[in-house]
C-alpha cells in the first residue's frame, strides 16, 4: 500500500506526495485512498513542515477513480458505501485543512476525482497540455463531494457548466475560469514548481498558516453538517445506483450507456 503514494520530505520541510498507480493512469482505489490519507497525516505530523506538493507519476496526474473500484463500491451495502465515502471525502478535507500551502502539480490530465484533488489544493500549477474534466455524470455518478471545492474555485456558474456537461477543458480554459492558477509549457513545469516553492519558503510559516485559516473561514460559510452529510449520502448512494452500475459496465464494454444511446 505504501507504494500507492510515494512520500518524500526534504531538508527544507517540503513534502511531496506522488500518486503512483501508473498502470491505471493513477486512477485511485481503496488502497490508494488509504495511502493518500496516511501520507497526508504523515506530512501534517512532520516537524518543520513548510509546503506540500501533490504530483502524479507517469504520463498523467490522475484519471479519477479506478473503474474496478467503482464496480466494487456498487456491491457494498449502503452503510459500507457511506463509510468508504467518508474515506474518499477525507482526501479533500486533508488538503483543505493542511496547516501549510498545498501545491498541485498537474500534467497530462486531471479527471473526475483527480480534478477534485487538484481543486482542493491551494495553488494549482498546470502544464499547458493538461486536460481537465468533471466526468462523474458520464458514469451515472454525482460529484457532490467535490462541489464545495469547485464552488470556491469556479463559482456556481462554472459548476453548472462543467459538472452538468462533463466536457473536457484545456489548461488555458481551466486557468481562465480559476481552476488552474499557473499554466506553463510542459518542459518548464518542474522549474516553475521549484520557483513557486522557493517563493513560498520565503514567507513566514506562522503567517502562511494564519492566512490560509483566515481565507478558508471567510471564503466558505460555516459548515452545515446536514448539507455535508447529505452530500456524503448522495455520493455513496449514487455509487450503488443502477445508473452507476450501467455507467461502469458501459465503460468496460466500450459502449455508450443506455441513457446515451442514439445521441
Amino acid at each position: 500500500m505504501a507504494d500507492e503514494v510515494l512520500f518524500a520530505l526534504d531538508g527544507r520541510g517540503v513534502a511531496t506526495l506522488t500518486l503512483n498507480r501508473t498502470k491505471t493512469l493513477n486512477a485511485f482505489d481503496a488502497a490508494q485512498i488509504a495511502a493518500f490519507n496516511g501520507a497526508m497525516a504523515r506530512a501534517a505530523g512532520s516537524a518543520g513542515l513548510r509546503v506540500i506538493v501533490i504530483a502524479g507519476a507517469g504520463p498523467i496526474f490522475c484519471s479519477g477513480a479506478d473503474i474496478r473500484y467503482l464496480q466494487w463500491t456498487g456491491t457494498l451495502s449502503p452503510a459500507e458505501n457511506l463509510a468508504d465515502a467518508r474515506l474518499y471525502a477525507a482526501m479533500g478535507e486533508a488538503l483543505r485543512d493542511a496547516p501549510v500551502p498545498v501545491v498541485g502539480r498537474v500534467h497530462g490530465g486531471a479527471y473526475g476525482g483527480g480534478l477534485a484533488i487538484a481543486a482542493a489544493c491551494d495553488i494549482v500549477l498546470a502544464a499547458e497540455t493538461a486536460k481537465f474534466a468533471i466526468t462523474e455524470a458520464r458514469y451515472g455518478l454525482t460529484p457532490s463531494l467535490m462541489v464545495p471545492f469547485l464552488i470556491g474555485r469556479i463559482g456556481q456558474r462554472g459548476c453548472r457548466r462543467w459538472c452538468l456537461t462533463g466536457e473536457t477543458m484545456t489548461a488555458a480554459e481551466a486557468q481562465r475560469i480559476g481552476l488552474a492558477d499557473i499554466v506553463v509549457a510542459d518542459s518548464e513545469i518542474d522549474d516553475a514548481l521549484a520557483k513557486l516553492v522557493d517563493g513560498l519558503l520565503m514567507n513566514a510559516p506562522g503567517g502562511l498558516a494564519e492566512s490560509k485559516r483566515s481565507i478558508g473561514e471567510n471564503a466558505r460559510p460555516p459548515l452545515d453538517r446536514h448539507i455535508h452529510e447529505r452530500a456524503l449520502v448522495a455520493f455513496a448512494d449514487g455509487r450503488g445506483s443502477e445508473q452507476a452500475k450501467e455507467g461502469t459496465a458501459a465503460f468496460l464494454a466500450k459502449r455508450p450507456p443506455r441513457w446515451a444511446e442514439g445521441s
